[in-house]
């Protein structure tokens, strides 16, 4: 199972919509471990494209193909219509109201929320 981390510097959680995280920290959920896959760069946050309105579909399908490959979303918060088109597709959104996180961490309450539903 791929998990994608919203961050803005690489190494925490971006506190703040996730579409708007300048990078995706990618890692491999397998065997009881995560194994960090990749850095990706987020080309499509609202100021590079110009949007000045949330839930903006166009960016939505933008980000949706960037991430493709990935089952579960981990953020602060996203829109309620981009959480109902990801699980419409079968991806899971883990919104963490947390501020000063690691990504570590992060991925860690994703994985236990995941385990309670």
């Amino acid at each position: 199972m791929k998990f994608a981390v919203a961050t803005d510097d690489g190494k925490n959680l971006r506190f703040g919509h996730f579409g708007d995280a300048e990078k995706y920290a990618i890692f491999e959920y397998e065997n009881g471990e995560f194994t960090f896959l990749e850095m990706r760069d987020n080309p499509y946050t609202d100021e590079k494209l110009g949007i000045d309105r949330h839930d903006d579909e166009r960016k939505a399908g933008l980000i949706k193909n960037l991430l493709s490959d990935v089952d579960v979303l981990v953020g602060h918060s996203m829109g309620r219509q981009n959480r109902e088109r990801l699980k419409k597709q079968g991806k899971k959104m883990i919104p963490l109201l947390k501020k000063n996180i690691s990504i570590e961490e992060a991925l860690r309450l994703a994985l236990d929320r995941l385990n309670d539903a």
